[in-house]
Formats: C-alpha cells, structure tokens, sequence
C-alpha cells in the first residue's frame, strides 16, 4: 500500500547470541576497473589490496552455493568466511578480477543477466568465456533476463500479469543458464537491489534463494527470509578500514522487527524498530545520503529508528551497527579488531507525481 504506513512483525534470527550461530559474509561487485562508472566499479588496485587482505587475514573463501547450503542445513561455518560475488557478468571481471581470485585460489559466483551474454552485447562475457569459467571453478546463477526494474509495472498490467512476466524473466534466466552451461543453483540476485515484501515472497515460493544489495552479514534465517545481504563494493568504499569491518562482521542478532512499508510516492522518514539479543546494548544508524539516524531505545530493549529528514527520491537504506564486546571477541577465531554487529533495511521513494525515477 503505497504511502500508507505498515508494520509487519518479522522473527528474524535467533534467541540466542549471534557469537553462537554460523554466519557469513558475502562481497558484491560489478565492475573492476578504472574505464566503468564509479557507483558500480572498484578500481583493481583497490580489488587486489582487498583479496590480499582475505589471504593475509585468515579469511575462508567459499562459493556461495556452498556457505548457503551449510547455513540452511545447520552445518558449521567458520568465523570469518566470506563469499565473493559479482552481477551482470562484465568483461572486466574476466580480465581483471580472475586473475587475481586464481592467484589465491578464490572461488567466486557471477549472476548472469543473461539477455546481454546471448545477444553479445560490448563489454558483457560471452557464453564461451562464462563456460571457460566454470572449468576455472566459478558459479553461474540468475539475474533475470534483461535486468529490469523489476517492481515496475507496464502499462495496464495487473498483479498477476506483472508476477507472470517476472517469473519469466527470473525462470528465463535460470533456464538459459543450464542449456548453455549446465548450471543451475537456483541463487538469484534482485536487479538493482529493488523488491517488495510481494515480490520476496513470490521469489521464495519459486524456489529461489534471493539476495538483495543491503548491506549487512549473513545468517540462515536472513537467507529464509529471500532478500539476503551483500556488502556492495564501488569507488567510494575503497577505504581498507572500512572493508575489514564489513568483511568480519556478524549478522546483529535481530529477535523482532516492526518495519514500515517499503515503496512510498510522498516524502516520508520511514519507521524501523528491532528488538535485539540483550548483548547489543546500543545501535549506530546510519541513513543513506543523510547523516546519522534518530535512534531511541525503550524500556524493553526494543530500538526505534528513524530517518531525521525525508528520505531521497530512490534506493534508501538505514544501516545499523554495534560493536561486539571485548569478552565475546574472545570466542570469534578471527582475530580481528574491532568488529561489528551489522543489519540494514532498504526503502524505495518514487517521484512526488507517483513516477518511478529515472535510474542513473
């Protein structure tokens, strides 16, 4: 319901502490390169310090089929494994990224839009190169066919027909995949990032495990919940301090969560509450192209949390973190400092005229 406020309750993760569940991380990317647009690109410099950082840190690198698999099946994960990912399939990856994934013997997971790999648009991976990849180890899964805007109805389109031709695009996608390389995980990264709880839930009963372009650590509950966190990496997070937190942060045990809802056509500071585990004894948010977010915690451990001023026309996310104590950091095998609780939730505003704005 647009512009209409909606709580919806959610039991996210756990009653017990975080420190006492497996967890992961997983690493998004587009492009590596200094030739492609900044918000979508790592300079491979800055990639090459990042994966060193992996290798000299004791990081576990591990496909992303595989720390999903062992989290949705109660298997242990060890502290500090991460899973690298890139979207849309570019050249670049190719040629700069794989190079330097090989040298550490770093498995990865490239999510096809798979309409630019088989009309062999400039600058895309073709269908030889993608085969020649998964011989090298790599993972092929969906990102639709064309990399729509997914939540964007056409003219005259109903529920159903819009839920039909996402399908498609999804099911295309994935089908393509197995016909021209033999891959089929039924993985599946939003284009862009956009969805709604409608489009989540439509994409679990599908059969498919989504992922959005949050930020945040990974647990299984998130992964049930069909819009799972990765950490996107573009020119302006370069910055190594930054990278090590996020790399070795721990999914914020969430018990409760009280979010309004996600697609607004008016100016609007979106209301967010989480009830957490007892060890986090204090949240810092952050709001996307704003500063710090209006945090409030009840009598009952309950956190309220809102934007000071209307969120953006576009993508709005709020991002929360804490720091995990002293004493816990004991039990955590990877012996890095500090590290962090870390969550985010996403917000979509269409223009005041209920357009959908233009993408950048």
């Amino acid at each position: 319901m647009l512009g209409r406020t909606l709580f919806i309750l959610v039991n996210l993760l756990f009653s017990a502490a975080a420190l006492g569940a497996s967890h992961g991380v997983v690493l998004q990317y587009h492009h590596v390169s200094e030739h492609s647009p900044p918000s979508t690109s790592v300079s491979p410099a800055v990639f090459k310090r990042q994966m060193q950082f992996l290798k000299d840190n004791g990081f576990t690198v591990w496909p992303l089929s595989k720390l999903v698999d062992q989290l949705l099946q109660d298997q242990p994960v060890p502290d500090g494994t991460v899973a690298i990912t890139f979207d849309d399939a570019y050249l670049d990856i190719r040629d700069q990224a794989v190079p330097v994934l090989q040298q550490h013997n770093f498995p990865f997971t490239l999510f096809v839009a798979t309409d630019f790999v088989d009309q062999g648009q400039k600058g895309y991976l073709s269908w030889d190169d993608l085969r020649a990849l998964k011989r090298q180890g790599a993972e092929l899964a969906g990102h639709t066919r064309a990399h729509a805007h997914l939540l964007r109805r056409q003219s005259g389109e109903d529920e159903a027909a819009w839920l039909d031709r996402i399908k498609a695009q999804i099911d295309g996608a994935e089908t393509l995949l197995q016909e021209k390389t033999g891959e089929q995980l039924r993985l599946f990264a939003f284009p862009y990032g956009e969805a709604d709880e409608t489009l989540i839930a439509k994409v679990k009963e599908w059969g498919y495990v989504g992922f959005g372009q949050q930020s945040g650590a990974l647990s299984k509950a998130l992964l049930q919940g069909g819009f799972a966190p990765r950490f996107p990496f573009n020119v302006a997070y370069s910055d190594m301090t930054e990278f090590q937190h996020k790399a070795s942060s721990l999914p914020l045990p969430v018990k409760t969560e009280r979010a309004d809802a996600t697609i607004w056509s008016k100016a609007v500071r979106p209301r967010w509450e989480l009830g957490v585990a007892p060890q986090v004894k204090s949240l810092s948010c952050y709001v996307t192209g704003q500063a710090a977010a209006d945090v409030q915690k009840t009598k009952d451990g309950v956190f309220h949390v809102r934007a000071k001023k209307d969120i953006g026309v576009g993508r709005s996310r709020y991002n929360c973190t804490s720091p995990v104590a002293a004493e816990d950091l004991q039990n955590l095998t990877l012996k890095l400092k500090p590290r962090f609780y870390w969550y985010s939730h996403q917000w979509i505003r269409k223009q005041d005229d209920g357009e959908w704005y233009p993408e950048p």
